[in-house]
């Protein structure tokens, strides 16, 4: 089982110098990978944006669900004649999506 850890510090000067002295003495015995990771800012500006985006999330995803039972129910209507492969062909790489 491997452990891993992320340590986070700020993007000054000497931070930067302090993270290339942590690459020196680690890499030499193979004790860590250190690297910059760069954090994009929040794309989000305020609290009502993001609560509005909130709203919508909720209403694209009532929409998704009612038009896969529509779907669902189309796949039911065609294939009649074969009621026995109707549920092979309900799933999504091979899971039950009713049971996700």
């Amino acid at each position: 089982m491997s452990e891993f850890w992320l340590i986070s510090a700020p993007r000054d000067k000497e931070n930067l110098q302090a993270l290339k002295r942590m690459n020196t003495v680690t890499s030499k015995s193979n004790l860590s990978y250190n690297t910059k990771f760069t954090i994009p800012d929040f794309k989000v500006g305020t609290l009502d944006s993001l609560v509005g985006l909130s709203d919508e999330l909720a209403k694209l995803d009532i929409f998704a669900e009612s038009l896969i039972r529509r779907m669902a129910q189309s796949v039911v209507e065609v294939m009649e004649d074969a009621k026995g492969k109707v549920q092979e062909n309900l799933l999504a790489n091979g899971v039950d999506l009713i049971d996700r």
